[in-house]
């Protein structure tokens, strides 16, 4: 495993880390099991979220006897700082730890969201105290909107930056990468598979770690995913072949423009429906020609995308601004239309 320094907070970091969404739905002996495997391969930086259910305990569970070989990350929404510090106080008591190594304002949107958080009275104020304190020790912050992680970058007041970083996302934040190690950030690359989407991890992140950032975060479930995209990160990176760079451009320009990326910001639907869920099951029809098995696939769901309501709130919690509810209809005409005959 190679390894590379997270900005000026000196820490280094395997050039693959463990993204904690699909802890989620992981039963906890085997998430255990799947982090502890990629931890005696060498991976050593595991980012998580106090929204991502119970993987704060199941990552807690797994750095039992292991935690200082293990640099540690979550974040927040919360942006008061009497907000910030009861979710600090329960990562730290649900994760079984005296101290996170890197804690994050999650999800920066806007410049009001900055301000709020920078302001009197702000998460920015938490943060600060509990790193004084010792019980986190570096401050980060996280998003998907470049505008507002330039601001936050420039201001000083965190030392590392994350955000989606992949061949489809590269353009809306391929500018930053520079401005931030002038900065001396440590950069965080998530999505790095574009949330499963791509089919060739072990090149899609090849792609990510050609560019000067720390790390790449892809959400890893099973022993084979870690064994997998644990081959990008053993020893320095090849550039991309023409051949490869080609082929990835050709698997982004298939999966389009109106790309969901798996986040699940736009959950929990009122109606039930599971959009995720849903967009990648038609994504399989569209993108990788299997008609069939989508329809089949969706035909099973207990909520199908004709129960929206048009309330639009997935649209207000999407960080890329997708028309989703076009989306869903689409999706749902496409994949209750008989599949091709044989």
């Amino acid at each position: 495993m190679h390894y590379r320094r997270l900005g000026k907070t000196s820490l280094m970091l395997s050039v693959i880390g463990f993204g904690g969404v699909p802890m989620r739905r992981m039963a906890p002996d085997e998430a255990v099991r799947v982090i502890q495997h990629a931890l005696d391969l060498g991976v050593n930086f595991i980012d998580t979220a106090r929204s991502y259910a119970t993987s704060e305990e199941k990552i807690g569970a797994a750095m039992k006897g292991r935690r200082d070989r293990v640099i540690f990350a979550s974040k927040t929404m919360k942006r008061t700082a009497v907000e910030m510090r009861a979710e600090i106080e329960a990562t730290l008591r649900t994760a079984g730890t005296d101290y996170v190594d890197l804690y994050q304002v999650h999800d920066l949107a806007t410049a009001a969201d900055f301000a709020q958080v920078t302001g009197p009275g702000g998460a920015l104020e938490a943060l600060v105290r509990a790193s004084e304190q010792g019980l986190i020790r570096h401050i980060g912050v996280t998003s998907h909107q470049p505008g507002a992680l330039g601001e936050a970058a420039r201001s000083g007041l965190f030392e590392t930056v994350q955000f989606p970083f992949n061949i489809i996302d590269a353009e809306l934040f391929l500018d930053m990468i520079p401005a931030c190690n002038g900065l001396d950030l440590g950069i965080i690359a998530m999505k790095p598979l574009c949330g499963g989407a791509l089919q060739n991890p072990p090149l899609a992140l090849r792609y990510v770690l050609a560019h000067p950032v720390t790390t790449a975060i892809p959400g890893m479930e099973s022993i084979a995913q870690v064994d997998e995209n644990l081959t990008a990160g053993a020893g320095e990176v090849p550039v991309l072949s023409g051949a490869e760079m080609a082929a990835l451009k050709e698997e982004a320009e298939r999966l389009g423009g109106e790309f969901c990326r798996r986040c699940g910001y736009c959950q929990p639907c009122a109606a039930g429906v599971d959009i995720p869920t849903i967009l990648r099951i038609e994504r399989y029809h569209v993108a990788y020609f299997m008609p069939e098995w989508a329809h089949e696939q969706y035909t099973a769901l207990p909520v199908r995308a004709d129960a929206c309501q048009d309330c639009g709130e997935c649209e207000e919690r999407c960080p890329y601004n997708l028309p989703v509810r076009a989306m869903l209809a689409r999706a749902h005409e496409r994949l209750t239309a008989p599949p091709p005959a044989k």
